[in-house]
């Protein structure tokens, strides 16, 4: 088995669709605020008060699909991440797919670390626009198999990201009884000249709807 682009369901694309408006408002809300960081003694706690508030919209989309940030190990198909995330751990023995909620950020880092195990990794990163069918970018790497590659990562770097869904998904390599433990975090980050742009009545990035 190869890696590839995983496929989305028509109704997360019918809920991103559905939040359109949020996104942009959001999005308008992020450019004052990089703006005015500027202001001493106000830019740290405004960008965190900004991160939070990425993270509750995230959350709220993914409810409004009807799952769980971040489920359990054992949970059975794809696990839905938001940015960011700091660490999820699993053990890799066929296949593993994340679903990452679309972003609110311009730039978005995934890194993915070899933890244990004889077993590698073949992993696919891909970013789509809201759609879900349309491909923005698509990353492949890979980590070796055997003990001797334990601590070794991968990374993956977007840019243009605002609005993009992310869809990660890991295939075991080596032996079929062997496995990959591993941990994964993703990152996010505003880019000050896109936002600017946007606060200064630039063309910005819309979601598609459904």
């Amino acid at each position: 088995m190869k890696p590839s682009c995983q496929s989305l369901t028509s109704q997360l694309v019918k809920v991103v669709g559905n939040f359109v408006e949020e996104y942009q408002e959001f999005r308008k809300d992020a450019a004052k605020v990089i703006v005015d960081a500027v202001v001493p003694g106000q830019s740290s706690q405004a960008l965190n008060n900004l991160i939070d508030g990425a993270i509750d919209l995230q959350t709220s989309l993914f409810k409004a699909y009807g799952v769980a940030v971040g489920e359990g190990k054992g949970k059975i198909g794809a696990r839905h991440l938001i940015i960011p995330t700091k660490k999820v751990t699993g053990n890799l023995l066929t296949e593993r797919t994340f679903i990452v909620a679309p972003s609110p950020f311009d730039k978005v880092t995934i890194t993915i670390k070899k933890t244990g195990g004889k077993a590698g990794a073949d992993i696919a990163a891909c970013a789509k626009y809201a759609d879900g069918k349309q491909h923005y970018d698509e990353k492949i790497k890979s980590i070796d198999k055997g003990k001797n590659s334990t601590g070794d990562s991968v990374t993956f770097k977007f840019t243009g990201m605002a609005d993009k869904l992310l869809t990660i998904h890991l295939v075991q390599t080596g032996v079929a009884t062997n496995k990959c433990q591993y941990s994964l975090s993703i990152e996010g980050e505003f880019d000050n000249a896109t936002l600017q742009a946007l606060n200064s009545g630039g063309k910005k990035k819309t979601l598609v709807r459904a």
